[in-house]
């Protein structure tokens, strides 16, 4: 398992995230996801353990509250609870579960977006080098929650109280969570999707292009282009940050495209194939199944009967 030592604990510590956790409770009385009037900033609870599910998570950084939750990606699991938070520079498919949490006791969560915009302001504020970014790496971790990375959370959900404070304060506490995390073990992470010339950087070009256009057929060498890298360097990196090849990844947006189509807007498999570039309706059913366990016509179903359809995104 992919985590670090956890960080120091004590009075001071619970009651702050018992602070977090009465603010998220609040905000979000029931199961669900929720975004709120804060922009960039989503909220997560489950009142009960969950199936293990495949979805495609943006790029965030997510702190918990109470409750425990593990994702995993390729063959490595990711724990993450009020002890760790896990950073997500990158959109990555994620197979998570809440595997802690009772009506007692809700898992609850936020999660704040990461922009490569921002993580390069606020290295150039701070004068980091981006020569100092390793090679690239998986585009995923966990680490120790610290206190001051806790303290910001709990001001920037007391903004959610007052229109004003959320429009002034919380961003310039969203950028504060985000120099945090960069000062950390995981800053090397952010400061390689910070730096424009970075593997990560040049991946992360690539996963846009396929989220804004995976309906088309795209190729390899495409990709390679718009990230500005060799086939077969693009390839390799590409596989080490996602775990998967380019096209097994277009696969999986894809999948995981139609698969909301399916829950929330009650289409018809068919329908949802075509929609995100399926020219073949058995062929979508084929994977469609082996990635998800069941057959297109089968998921809004098996989403009302595990109680899925109260949660459209992960955190």
């Amino acid at each position: 398992m992919n985590e670090t030592s956890p960080a120091r604990s004590g009075p001071p510590r619970r009651r702050q995230v018992e602070r977090l956790a009465g603010l998220i409770g609040r905000q979000l009385p029931s199961p669900g996801h929720t975004t709120t009037s804060i922009d960039g900033l989503s909220l997560y609870r489950a009142d009960q353990p969950t199936p293990i599910r495949c979805a495609l998570y943006d790029p965030c950084l997510i702190l918990v509250a109470q409750g425990t939750k593990r994702g995993q990606v390729g063959e490595v699991v990711y724990e993450y609870s009020p002890a760790r938070y896990l950073v997500l520079p990158v959109s990555l498919p994620i197979e998570a579960q809440v595997v802690e949490a009772s009506p007692q006791r809700p898992f609850l969560s936020l999660a704040v977006r990461i922009e490569a915009q921002t993580l390069g302001e606020i290295m150039v504020g701070t004068g980091t080098s981006p020569r100092q970014t390793p090679e690239t790496g998986p585009g995923i971790a966990v680490s120790s929650t610290t206190d001051e990375l806790l303290d910001a959370a709990v001001r920037l959900l007391d903004c959610l109280d007052s229109e004003a404070d959320g429009r002034v304060l919380a961003p310039q506490i969203q950028r504060e969570m985000l120099y945090r995390v960069l000062n950390g073990p995981q800053g090397d992470l952010l400061r390689s999707l910070g730096s424009q010339d970075s593997n990560l950087a040049q991946i992360s070009r690539a996963l846009g292009l396929i989220h804004a256009q995976y309906q088309r057929a795209l190729s390899v060498p495409e990709l390679a282009r718009a990230a500005h890298m060799s086939e077969s360097t693009f390839y390799e990196a590409f596989r080490t940050v996602t775990t998967r090849s380019p096209l097994q990844y277009l696969k999986e947006v894809r999948l995981n495209r139609a698969r909301q189509i399916l829950l929330w807007e009650a289409t018809g498999a068919q329908q949802a194939a075509l929609r995100v570039g399926y020219r073949s309706a058995s062929q979508f059913s084929r994977e469609f199944k082996r990635r998800f366990g069941r057959a297109p016509s089968r998921e809004r179903q098996w989403a009302l009967s595990t109680g899925e359809l109260g949660e459209p995104q992960p955190g």
